[in-house]
């Protein structure tokens, strides 16, 4: 412990030195972060490791999806098991296989996780809505609740501003990729407006890949009185996606079928889902703001698995989420030192409906599974500045969460069962962020979160065998999960051409919630513990050129327990991104950007035992040419054709791995016009 701390000394005196000399540099500390404290806040004020994406960056890096966005930032691991990003999973700080469930997704701060097991859709979110992406690493769980305990991923939407205008893109690419999108914004005195209409369609790289998606999205802020403001959202989205599934490993290496075959050549899955999302703003003076919040979404998804002779399973699930979520912010000084207060009060209804049918292989089925979740969570945080360079924060949250669970059987009425259970969490959070002038900052923060069991997790089904008949059980014994965490970092820009981050953290986690794919049921793990680094490198050695280096390290470990030592299915523990950025003539960008990430555990191999997914290194470049009215961008992804697996799973009664096969190289343009503006 002495080390730690004499090091860290040693590294504060050398960053107090270098400000004699600093000026400007390439790591953006003044841009404004929402997600860390619910408030507007300065990135060099956060005391935690936030990342913040523009849509400049998304274009650069030639992104279709919102899942190519995540691909370089560090601590960050993506697994597109389709290659879109419907079944996409984005894991901070390595979770794994549990990765959808402990990383909470916010659209403007409206929770977009299913309290299912299909985690957040990312396919309803084009990117030409988003303004900027924000990635909060750690706990979260005092400011969002359930499903924070890794972090948050906050997408921020683009608003009308200005004169009237119409933007008009088309792109196309490999597999038969076209996509196009039309917007009208603008802002006509205290009214602006954001409309957004897209399509998207590509076969996708593999047999049964197919997307289709069509999405309707609109943003609208009127100034009701000076200090009154309303703002409401909609959004209406459709698709329909081919499940090509997994291939098996033993198959692969025989060369029986390739990586794009699909033994399920039939199985797909439809969605549509519409939202409606207010929120009124007031302004109490000069001291605070008042903004009530309120939001609607209905989701309805089909889906259809054949087995061949005539047996299949259509499952359809209709889901609907209703939010109120007010808050009182206080920006009052206490005793002439700047404070920030926030209360307020979450509460969702999640009315859920799950009807199965099918004739497979073990027999005809007919099954409703009716659940209703309501959760209600009242929170504070408080960010006092004791000294002007000097920063504390401290939030606390109590969550409550019940669960109504009816399952009816009417092929097998003897399998119908019914429960009501009950969660009951707390979550703090501590923290304190010494500034170094403007240039740069020193933090470290507590926090413990948590994540409930998601409605999929508490029912195990029931079974008729031989004449021997176990009812569905509901699995009131799951144990919600805790997550202790402690965060140490380091922004700096030490000089006028480079600067960066280094954070360290460490988590230990009670309850992790896991599938046992023997039992066929959902368990808690005894204990996890997480270690690792994160570190951000910008470099500009002249200006038109920029450096951007992510490295991350997470050792993500059983710590007791029958898998003692062994290491979490799915975490890889290295990963390195950089890119290389060149802007010429002021219009036009070259891109060159790198990911490698080591080998990992498959899903469900807790014993590491099984052959690992291979460890890869891609690359992806482009260019881009854009000015006042006119954008080109040509992307190839995958740049030297590598053949890799971003997700694998153990399949216990087959012994062997199935293989989400990755793309290979790919090629894609996209233009944009906008008229007006």
């Amino acid at each position: 412990m002495k080390q730690i701390f004499f090091s860290f000394f040693i590294t504060l005196q050398f960053v107090n030195i270098s400000l004699l000399m600093a000026q400007e540099g390439p790591y953006r500390l003044d841009d404004i972060v929402v997600t860390a404290s619910r408030i507007q806040t300065p990135l060099i004020e956060t005391s935690t490791n936030v990342t913040i994406i523009t849509q400049e960056d998304i274009k650069d890096a030639g992104a279709r999806t919102l899942i190519d966005v995540f691909d370089r930032e560090p601590g960050i691991i993506t697994s597109n098991l389709l290659n879109n990003p419907k079944r996409a999973q984005v894991d901070i700080r390595g979770y794994g296989e549990a990765a959808p469930q402990n990383v909470l997704f916010l659209v403007d701060g409206r929770r977009i996780n299913s309290i299912d097991l299909s985690g957040a859709d990312l396919s309803q979110i084009p990117i030409d809505i988003i303004e900027r992406v924000e990635i909060y690493r750690g706990p979260a769980s005092v400011l969002f609740g359930d499903n924070a305990a890794a972090g948050v991923v906050n997408i921020i939407l683009k608003k009308g501003e200005g004169k009237p205008k119409v933007s008009a893109s088309a792109s196309v690419g490999s597999d038969k990729f076209l996509s196009s999108q039309l917007s009208v914004s603008g802002q006509e005195g205290k009214f602006s407006y954001f409309a957004l209409a897209t399509d998207l369609d590509t076969e996708g790289y593999r047999h049964n890949n197919d997307s289709e998606a069509k999405d309707l999205f609109g943003n609208f802020s009127f100034d009701i009185l000076q200090n009154l403001n309303i703002a409401v959202k909609a959004g209406h989205h459709k698709d329909k996606n081919g499940l090509p599934g997994a291939l098996y490993l033993s198959d692969l290496r025989r060369g029986s079928i390739g990586r794009k075959d699909s033994i399920y050549p039939f199985d797909h899955a439809r969605t549509e889902d519409n939202f409606v999302d207010t929120e009124i703003h007031a302004k109490i003076g000069n001291v605070g703001q008042i903004a009530v919040g309120g939001s609607y979404r209905n989701r309805h998804q089909p889906s259809y698995f054949y087995y061949g002779s005539g047996s299949f399973t259509e499952s359809r699930s209709s889901l609907t989420t209703m939010a109120l979520t007010p808050k009182l912010i206080i920006d009052a000084p206490i005793f002439g030192r700047k404070s920030s207060f926030v209360i307020g009060w979450d509460y969702y209804a999640y009315p859920t409906t799950v009807k199965a049918t099918g004739n497979s292989p073990l027999g005809p089925s007919n099954t409703d599974t009716d659940v209703d979740r309501t959760d209600n969570a009242f929170y504070i945080n408080e960010r006092l500045h004791p000294f002007s360079n000097f920063l504390l924060e401290a939030g606390y949250r109590r969550q409550k969460a019940r669960y109504d669970i009816e399952h009816s059987d009417q092929v097998n009425p003897i399998l119908s069962s019914s429960a009501v259970t009950h969660q009951d969490k707390e979550a703090y959070r501590f923290s304190a962020n010494y500034l170094l002038g403007k240039k740069g900052d020193v933090f470290i923060s507590y926090g413990r979160g948590f994540r409930f069991p998601v409605t999929d997790e508490f029912v195990i089904p029931g079974y008729c065998y031989f004449g021997y008949c176990q009812p569905t059980q509901i699995n009131s014994a799951l144990k919600p999960q805790v997550t202790d965490e402690i965060d140490v970092g380091l922004r700096y820009n030490p000089i006028n051409y480079a600067g960066g981050s280094v954070t360290f953290f460490q988590a230990k986690n009670k309850n992790e919630i896991y599938y046992d794919p023997i039992l066929f049921a959902n368990m808690n793990y005894d204990r996890i513990k997480r270690t690792g680094i994160e570190t951000s490198l910008f470099y500009r050695p002249f200006d038109p050129f920029l450096v951007t280096i992510n490295y991350s390290y997470i050792k993500a470990i059983f710590d007791g327990g029958t898998f003692d030592e062994n290491d979490v299915p799915l975490v890889p523990r290295n990963k390195l991104g950089v890119k290389l950025s060149y802007t010429a003539f002021d219009n036009l960008t070259l891109n060159l950007m790198g990911v490698a990430r080591s080998s990992s555990y498959v899903v469900s191999d807790q014993k590491n035992q099984q052959p690992k997914l291979p460890g890869y290194t891609t690359f992806d470049a482009s260019v881009v040419w854009r000015n006042k009215k006119f954008m080109a961008l040509f992307a190839i992804k995958n740049l030297t054709g590598k053949k890799y697996s971003e997700y694998g799973v153990f399949s216990p009664f087959a012994n062997d791995v199935g293989l989400y096969p990755s793309p290979e190289r790919q090629f894609f343009f996209s233009m944009q016009y906008t008229f007006g503006g």
